[in-house]
């Protein structure tokens, strides 16, 4: 691109993805979410398993983070995942 050209290359800007609930994903293994909390939104998790239901939490998604899920996948460091609410998870 010449500099100063404002102009997209190729297709121009990616569209943007709009989260969709935990709960509408057919499979949730190894994506990208966010999770709703008091706090604010939390970015760069991963889900590393189905939604379940928990005896004392009622449905739940086991949930690592990005930096713990690749540990996990490439140095095969095995991790603790959290249960986190699945009506506050929010795949990209």
């Amino acid at each position: 691109m010449e500099q100063g050209n404002e102009r997209l290359p190729y297709f121009g800007a990616p569209p943007t993805r709009t989260p969709r609930p935990a709960r509408t994903e057919s499979a949730l293994h190894g994506k990208r979410v966010i999770l709703s909390t008091p706090d604010g939104f939390v970015y760069d998790m991963r889900a590393v398993s189905a939604i379940y239901t928990a005896s004392d939490a009622g449905d739940v998604v086991d949930i690592l983070t990005e930096e713990d899920y690749y540990r996990w996948m490439l140095r095969q460091v095995v991790p603790t995942p959290q249960p986190f609410p699945a009506r506050l998870v929010w795949v990209e």
